[in-house]
């Protein structure tokens, strides 16, 4: 397989992005593993950068550097950040805690242009042009006191939900696609959090498809 088939992964953790990591290494992808601080001694297939999503500033060159490194890639945005508010006196929330959660979808929305730039290249002219966020069901949720105290980050993934559906919307006629894609329960609601914590090999199985399938699926992605 070529070098063109690359991934990006803002936010390679040990669940989530791991497993995504791992398992596009298996398929012969060079995958670009961003965290807030370098990786050493990776395996064969990884390249580790650095990037922190709380500064959005540290995006773009991590883009350039993985570009000029590896090469243009498929991004998987898997980054969210949560600053817990009060239930019966949601606006007791700092303000800095409430600013966090902006500035994580002010790194989604520079990553999505970086994205674009990159799909746009040669290279990316018969291959995958895929961009991915992690998401959650907050989005589809109402505002209640059961979920005030996340409201932080149900507005992050709302705001990253909304720009998911328009960038879908706007770019799929030149072949690039975006999905949000989340973790449901088997009736199709919100997972109990100890699923999510081992949703790992699930969410790679489900990437790897948005990834390679032959024609875009919808951008709301459960």
């Amino acid at each position: 397989m070529s070098s063109k088939h690359i991934a990006l992964i803002i936010g390679a953790g040990s669940n989530v992005g791991g497993s995504v990591a791992q398992t596009l290494v298996k398929q012969n992808y060079k995958v670009a593993v961003g965290s807030r601080t370098k990786r050493d001694n990776v395996p064969d297939g990884f390249y580790p950068f650095t990037v922190d999503v709380t500064r959005p500033e540290s995006i773009k060159p991590a883009f350039e550097k993985v570009i000029a490194d590896v090469g243009p890639p498929n991004v998987i945005f898997n980054a969210a950040t949560l600053v817990p508010a009060d239930a019966e006196d949601a606006l007791s929330l700092p303000l800095s805690g409430f600013q966090q959660g902006h500035t994580v979808t002010e790194s989604f929305y520079i990553a999505a242009q970086e994205a674009l730039t990159s799909f746009r290249s040669p290279v990316h002219n018969d291959s995958p042009k895929t961009f991915i966020v992690t998401g959650n069901f907050h989005p589809f949720l109402p505002p209640t006191v059961a979920t005030a105290p996340r409201f932080g980050l149900a507005l992050q993934k709302r705001s990253e939900a909304y720009l998911t559906e328009l960038f879908h919307n706007v770019y799929g006629k030149e072949g690039i696609r975006f999905h949000y894609a989340h973790l449901v329960s088997a009736e199709g609601g919100i997972p109990p959090y100890a699923d999510f914590l081992k949703s790992g090999p699930a969410h790679a199985k489900a990437y790897v498809h948005l990834i390679n399938a032959p024609a875009s699926e919808a951008w709301d992605y459960r």
